[in-house]
Formats: structure tokens, C-alpha cells, sequence
């Protein structure tokens, strides 16, 4: 267990999970899940990076870093040494059930599964420790904040 804190922290954590690793795929719902990829990408942005809309893996694109920071690209391959499963897909309003993302991980190729999620959604969902597929790590975020009025 390792604790990071704030944003760059998370940065930091995820950056060290896949130090060793050449290519990441991200899975997550279209919009939501779209820019926390490109976040966690933007460290890494040397890889090999794909982002995979939902459960659709014929229609993952490449991540690539722009002058703009990081953009969805032209097609390619799911295929990566890591897969990392965004905590959106777990959400009770997406309806992705277990055996759905089981299935679409049985038609990627990869050798590490990492989870990362905010508020604990993964472990909510009962993603965490199921047979269906392993995690090898989990990166579970937690978020507070305020508004304020000056």
C-alpha cells in the first residue's frame, strides 16, 4: 500500500505502477472518463497510449500528445501490456455488470490489470477481489472540496 496525495501525487503513483511497462490502454465511458485518461496519460504521453469508449474495443484510438496536451487520435489496437479500468464503468448509471468487463478484457491482450477510481467506486461496485478478473493494483482516490464565496 502506498499512499499518494493530491493530484500529483496521483500522477506520480500511477507514472511509477507503469514505469516499466511500454504500452497502457485506458477503458471508460465515452465524455466522463475521457479526460481523467488523458490526464493519467499526460506523464506517460512516451508510450504506447489507447483509450477504449465503454465496451467497445473496436473502437479504441490512440491517445497522442498535442501542442494542446492529449487527444484522442486515429484508431488501433486494445492490445497493451497494461489495461486500466476508470472507475466510471463501474458506476450504477453506466450499467456495466461484472461479466461485461470481463468479457471485453478476454478480447484484450495484457499482462497487468490496473484499477483507478475515485471514492472507492471499484470496491462499491464489487469489482475489487472478484473471480472474474484480478486487479494487480488499484489506485482509489479520494476527493473533497468547497465553494466558497469571497
Amino acid at each position: 500500500m502506498t499512499e499518494v496525495v493530491g493530484l500529483g501525487g496521483m500522477l506520480n503513483g500511477f507514472r511509477d505502477l507503469v514505469k516499466d511497462d511500454e504500452s497502457i490502454t485506458f477503458v471508460g465511458t465515452p465524455g466522463f472518463c475521457t479526460p481523467f485518461a488523458a490526464f493519467l496519460a499526460f506523464p506517460i504521453r512516451e508510450k504506447r497510449l489507447a483509450f477504449v469508449p465503454g465496451l467497445e474495443a473496436d473502437k479504441t484510438r490512440k491517445l497522442v500528445a498535442t501542442e494542446y496536451g492529449m487527444e484522442l487520435g486515429e484508431a488501433t489496437s486494445p492490445d497493451a501490456d497494461v489495461v486500466v479500468i476508470l472507475g466510471g464503468m463501474a458506476m450504477p448509471k453506466i450499467g456495466v455488470t461484472i461479466e461485461e468487463m470481463a468479457a471485453l478484457l478476454g478480447k484484450i491482450e495484457h499482462q497487468k490489470l490496473i484499477g483507478v477510481c475515485f471514492m472507492g467506486i471499484l470496491e462499491h461496485a464489487g469489482w475489487c477481489g472478484t473471480p472474474a478478473f484480478g486487479f494487480d493494483y488499484v489506485m482509489n482516490t479520494t476527493l473533497m472540496g468547497d465553494i466558497s464565496s469571497p
